[in-house]
């Protein structure tokens, strides 16, 4: 799933795959990516990198996101010096258009 600001990918939690770890099918895995290519200042990234981070806790403390996924959410070059409220947008759009916001 692409947006103007990020992209999702997902994963069905598939626990006899990985039968070496833990995992459940209750078990929700999100990871955030932001590459060199949004910017090569650290600094800049991890701001990125936050803000998307703060728009998933809300979402987990409010039990809007479904369990059983792996998720990755990476942003793109165009996230850089967005406001929160705009990379909020973006990710909710994104997550409901996949089929796992709540």
């Amino acid at each position: 799933m692409g947006g103007e600001l990020v992209t999702l990918k997902y994963w069905k939690v598939e626990p006899k795959k990985y039968e070496r770890r833990d995992y459940n099918t209750e078990d929700l895995k999100i990871g955030f990516v932001v590459g060199k290519k949004v910017s090569k200042s650290a600094v800049k990234r991890n701001k990125v990198k936050r803000q998307m981070r703060e728009v998933v806790r809300l979402l987990l403390k409010e039990d809007k996101l479904k369990p059983g996924f792996m998720v990755a959410i990476i942003a793109k070059p165009l996230s850089l010096g967005k406001k929160y409220e705009e990379i909020e947008k973006d990710v909710l759009n994104v997550l409901r258009r996949s089929g796992l916001f709540v």
